[in-house]
């Protein structure tokens, strides 16, 4: 090029500043020779202002477009010093509030329904691991980023986005953040004198400027996590991401979203009513007797307990136990350095006039339900006495009374049980317990918790015999959990992670498909279940399984496939599930599939085999009369898929398709009983079939073998 030297030569002191990058910018656009171009970007970097650090992110995100890596090279290094360098201040978030003209998007033609996104919704997607919550937030951003709802913020959440992600990481990242979130986001801005606050007399500020900026650009509605704070603002359109998802269903058109949004208020106010209903419908079976009659067992009852704190450094407590017929009491008095050991310990003292004392106090465990000075405290006392162990769980306002209440309820359990009503417990109780590092939980009754809306985290719990029957554990995280003898009958594990569970002997319902609904049962004990399904919905299923096979626990596959009628490989769902076989196969976990052929196979069949067979699964066929009669059994009309891990036996199952005329008939067995014998038949068929191998033609084995 003649004027390369003239193009690569920049005089940094003869223009005014403007001129000077307005120059740079424009010699950039027109530059092809790559050493002229790195050396604009590099002088580029000198100057922190909004258009060179937007042209530096554009040219960022689209490295691809240069050949050269020194150029690729020279845009980074430029867009780290222009965006982190001092002119009068560190660049943050009021740069980018005074020049949002020059940030956003300028070309924002879209016809997707105009939505808020909630600044803590997309924090979650941000910053946060895969957590339940994270997953939500991060389907909402995907319907973002795929243009299907075009998205707006308030000035106040970017601002809040932009400090959060700065104390988290850095300055430079919080940047970072915002040019991208500018890039794709509106910026919903009001003027607060204008806001008419005597509107909003139940809600903060916050929420009414939310609003407000939805009513100003006539926005569909709101997606936030906070949805319960807009109740009160009288603005109907406000959902959860789960509760917005929950409703939009596969159907991600912007009209589908658009409906859902005006139905979403509707929706929150009545998943509002039902959860107060059950709340109220169960509180008076929650710890209420405790606070009316301190009853313990056999006609007696706690009087009175109370506890003295002295100088001395000792704590004094009494407790008086009455028997309700008689008025006989036993009052006894203890003291220790600390409150609980000293209510403890007279109370024992006390329960030694009704019963010979056999138990061992293990442990006590306090967790916050509540912060704050009034909030609710959970205390969880394990008991042990005879080889056995107890477990009770009592919330209150009174830390001492959580306490107390605690270890009353074990006593019942230990030296009344047929006069001890466990109680039913609550979601919290269980996550926040879950959440500073509790895993017992055996016997427990958490028949009504519903894991949904929360982190949903039981990994490596101990549920022995506990009651999870009506609960909702949809995607809840059980990976390790030990829930032998618990009680899942109608309970929601759709997509729950059941990784190496222990589910030995637990009770299910009679169709209880959501254990097989999207739930990942990796090297999981599973019980001894049968469950008859057929088609498409069954075939679903057994893909589902097999795709989380784990490729270290030594399994294989034995597989029985009919094809005398149609070849059924080449429809949708033969090709799906041949997508499932290809996927096994590269993950080195081995497949045996046995075909049933008719008398005369066709091209196409051959074809299919010769596919398998080169894709490395070991193949033999039998032909139809041959199969219609193996070991008493007819295989001519059935097909059959045996999953085996040798390593977690428990986790192996079978699954079988049986056409009787036009009827079809099919099960997922996981029953020992069942998979052996399926095993064996397969065995048997086996070695009564021809084997194939790819080193030979497989038309001139099969003309062979049919001679």
């Amino acid at each position: 090029m003649e004027n390369t030297e003239l193009l690569c030569e920049v005089t940094t002191s003869a223009s005014p500043r403007a001129d000077i990058i307005n120059g740079l910018l424009a010699q950039l656009d027109n530059e092809q020779d790559s050493d002229c171009r790195a050396e604009i970007i590099r002088k580029l970097g000198e100057y922190p202002e909004p258009q060179v650090i937007k042209k530096l992110w554009d040219l960022r995100n689209n490295l691809e477009n240069e050949s050269d890596d020194f150029v690729q090279y020279e845009i980074k290094l430029s867009l780290h010093k222009a965006a982190t360098q001092k002119v009068l201040t560190p660049i943050g978030i009021d740069f980018f509030l005074d020049n949002l003209e020059v940030f956003q998007s300028k070309d924002n033609n879209s016809q997707a329904p105009k939505v808020l996104i909630d600044a803590d919704l997309i924090e979650e997607f941000l910053l946060r691991n895969q957590t339940t919550l994270n997953r939500e937030a991060a389907r909402v951003m995907g319907l973002v980023l795929e243009g299907k709802i075009n998205p707006y913020i308030g000035e106040m959440g970017l601002i809040k986005i932009w400090h959060n992600i700065k104390n988290l990481k850095s300055r430079e990242d919080a940047n970072r953040s915002i040019i991208e979130l500018l890039s794709k986001i509106n910026v919903g801005q009001v003027n607060l004198k204008e806001i008419d606050l005597e509107k909003y007399p139940n809600v903060n500020l916050k929420t009414a400027i939310q609003v407000e900026i939805a009513r100003k650009y006539s926005l569909a509605g709101i997606i936030t996590i906070r949805d319960r704070e807009f109740i009160a603002s009288g603005y109907p359109f406000v959902g959860s991401p789960s509760l917005f998802l929950q409703f939009l269903g596969k159907d991600t058109s912007p009209a589908s979203i658009e409906r859902t949004l005006k139905n979403l208020g509707k929706a929150a106010m009545e998943h509002e009513k039902e959860k107060l209903n059950q709340l109220v419908e169960n509180e008076p079976q929650h710890n209420l007797f405790f606070e009316d009659n301190l009853l313990l067992f056999q006609g007696w009852k706690i009087e009175k307990f109370e506890i003295l704190c002295a100088n001395n450094n000792l704590t004094s407590a009494t407790v008086i136990l009455c028997n309700t017929k008689t008025q006989e009491r036993y009052t006894e008095s203890a003291f220790k350095k600390g409150s609980v050991d000293a209510l403890f310990t007279a109370f024992n003292e006390a329960l030694a006039h009704l019963v010979e004392i056999k138990h061992h106090l293990k442990s006590v465990y306090l967790a916050n339900l509540k912060e704050g000075q009034k909030g609710e405290v959970t205390v969880k006392a394990v008991v042990e006495y005879d080889g056995k162990k107890v477990i009770t769980i009592h919330t209150h306002e009174n830390i001492l009374k959580a306490y107390f209440f605690a270890y009353v309820k074990a006593m019942i359990a230990v030296y009344a049980p047929k006069e001890y009503h466990p109680d039913i417990h609550r979601t919290e109780e269980l996550t926040y317990l879950h959440k500073i590092g509790e895993r017992d939980f055996r016997g427990l009754n958490f028949s009504q918790v519903n894991l949904m809306d929360g982190e949903a985290n039981l990994s490596d719990a101990k549920l022995m015999g506990c009651n999870f029957s009506k609960a909702n554990l949809l995607e809840v995280n059980l990976t390790n959990a030990d829930l032998t003898g618990a009680d899942l009958s109608h309970a929601n594990l759709s997509k729950a992670n059941l990784t190496g569970a222990n589910l030995t002997d637990v009770k299910l319902d009679e169709n209880n498909l959501t254990l097989l609904d999207g739930t990942i049962l990796t090297n999981t004990i599973m019980p001894e279940i049968n469950i008859e399904i057929s088609g498409e919905s069954r075939l679903e299923k057994v893909g589902q399984l097999l795709k989380h096979i784990d490729p270290q626990s030594q399994s294989r596959i034995l597989a029985v496939h009919s094809m005398t009628d149609c070849i059924w490989w080449d429809n949708p769902l033969g090709q799906k599930f041949w997508e499932v076989n290809e996927e096994l196969i590269k993950r080195e976990i081995s497949i045996q599939r046995v075909f049933i052929l008719p008398e005369v196979p066709t091209p196409k069949h051959l074809q299919v085999i010769q596919e398998q067979l080169n894709s490395g699964i070991e193949v033999a066929w039998i032909c139809q009369e041959k199969a219609k009669d193996v070991e008493g059994y007819r295989w001519d009309d059935t097909n059959l898929l045996i999953s085996e891990n040798l390593s977690v036996p428990r986790n192996s199952f079978t699954a079988r398709r049986t056409m009787n005329g036009q009827t079809e008939s099919g099960y997922i067995s996981y029953q020992t009983r069942v998979v052996e014998t399926d095993k064996s038949i397969f065995k048997d068929l086996w070695e009564k079939s021809e084997k194939l191998s790819t080193e030979a033609n497989i038309q001139e084995q099969l003309a062979n073998l049919n001679t």
